[in-house]
């Protein structure tokens, strides 16, 4: 499809149908990423506050918790003063989620599993209003580097509620809007093999995915000898996961295009983009980060999401380990810049039958079985997984078959799966949950790379 075509016509026709208001918010965020740093905290200021007044009229926990710490909305006068306002954790999230959902209809509410980043599964509440701003961050990151709405991109993906919809009108729409779903969840050679060929007949502008899976696609390419297949690549953007600096460097050289960083979670949403200068800007018209500990030192980040009326995320604690820079960039935007950030790393699995899967694979299955409060999957062998859970108390031997059968599915009949409920999960020194480990993976990855390159 013509891009001019996606860009004016299907795309807008497409977010209208579903009621989002992306483009609205993406006129507004193309100006707000210019103005002056008092008129940005001005702006930024009065939709924390309206986000406050909504949590206090509407959301029985933040009602309740603002009265017991005696910091009702209007004595809210600054970011500064936000801080008097108690952090919401993944454990109160699961504790407190009939209290945090409105009592007024939301509309396109829908429940939203997360917790692949910490082993700790936790479901949220979205809605259109999150979703059209995220969807606009991304789309005004992406034009920072020339690519407009409509052009070829390809998704490097694996969410199952995403692969599993590809029905016809999921194809068709795809097709439409010149996108394209590749599985991160078979990453295998014949696999890999496939993708290389849609590339060179596709030919995207852009790759969208997670930083592993890009990285060995890549890595693919170079000892194949077939980076020509992404000559018409212009920038590659990576999601989900940390973005190491050799994976960048491996990508620039099987994809030959520039890589830029995307930094967010399900259950907080869209943080961060990179520019072309290399600052990973914060997306501050929706997004408030704080660092827990000193300034200028890193700390646990604390993110508020002004966007979020299905359920309000206000001082959540991500987990991840982050520093807000004190300069600006260099390339003039006065959003706020993180200057690093450590989250989590994880693992791919192979199977018996030659798949590589990314880990989300087996995150996914985990994370939508109800009663599991933490989990650590361990691949010992190409035959044999041990899946340790921690169990809520609903948890009992329903659950620990449904994990069993669903693994047994993933991974192939011939891979023994064990099941061990526990009490805990020990952490590492570091003290950084992975929560995806294999023992076979990365010398399965480094014989099957040298294989191809003969």
């Amino acid at each position: 499809m013509h891009p001019l075509l996606v860009k004016k016509i299907l795309f807008p026709a497409h977010e209208w149908l579903l009621g989002k208001r992306t483009l609205a918010r993406l006129f507004d965020l193309d100006r707000t990423q210019w103005l002056a740093p008092a008129a940005l905290e001005e702006y930024r200021f009065e939709r924390l506050r309206r986000l406050l007044e909504y949590a206090y009229a509407y959301v029985p926990y933040y009602r309740r918790v603002f009265d017991e710490h005696e910091v009702p909305p209007r004595r809210v006068q600054s970011f500064s003063d936000l801080r008097r306002v108690p952090y919401l954790t993944r454990e109160m999230v699961r504790a407190h989620q009939g209290e945090l959902r409105p009592r007024v209809p939301v509309r396109g509410a829908r429940p939203f599993s997360t917790g692949g980043s910490t082993g700790s599964p936790v479901t949220v509440f979205i809605d259109m209003e999150r979703m059209a701003f995220s969807d606009a961050s991304r789309l005004r990151a992406h034009r920072w580097f020339g690519l407009e709405i409509g052009v070829r991109e390809i998704a490097l993906w694996g969410s199952v509620r995403d692969l599993s919809r590809q029905g016809a009108l999921r194809v068709l729409r795809d097709r439409l809007l010149n996108y394209r779903t590749l599985s991160a969840f078979d990453l295998g050679e014949r696999a890999l093999g496939a993708y290389a060929r849609l590339l060179d007949r596709f030919r995207p502008a852009k790759i969208y995915g997670y930083a592993s899976a890009i990285t060995l696609l890549s890595q693919y390419l170079s000892r194949r000898g077939l980076t020509r297949a992404a000559r018409s690549l212009r920038a590659v953007f990576s999601t989900a996961e940390p973005l190491f600096g050799y994976q960048r460097a491996l990508i620039r050289e099987g994809l030959g295009c520039v890589v830029a960083e995307e930094y967010g979670s399900r259950d907080a949403g869209l943080i961060a983009n990179e520019c072309p200068a290399g600052g990973l800007h914060v997306n501050a018209e929706g997004i408030h980060a704080e660092v827990l500990g000193p300034s200028g030192e890193a700390g646990e980040l604390v993110i508020t999401n002004f966007d979020t009326p299905a359920m309000p995320i206000i001082r959540y604690r991500t987990q991840d380990i982050g520093v807000l820079g004190r300069a600006g960039c260099r390339c003039g935007r006065t959003l706020p810049v993180l200057a690093g950030i450590q989250g989590r790393s994880t693992d791919f699995l192979v199977t018996p039958d030659g798949r590589v899967l990314h880990a989300l694979a087996a995150i996914y299955i985990l994370r939508e079985i109800p009663g599991v409060q933490e989990f650590q999957i361990l691949q010992e062998s190409l035959n044999r997984v041990i899946v340790h859970v921690v169990p809520c108390v609903t948890f009992g031997e329903g659950q620990l078959g449904a994990i069993r059968a669903a693994m047994q599915g993933l991974m192939g009949p011939g891979v023994l799966v064990d099941v061990v409920s526990t009490s805990c999960i020990d952490r590492p020194v570091s003290g950084k949950h992975r929560y995806v480990i294999s023992a076979v993976a990365d010398a399965y990855l480094g014989a099957m790379l040298e294989r191809v390159a003969r």
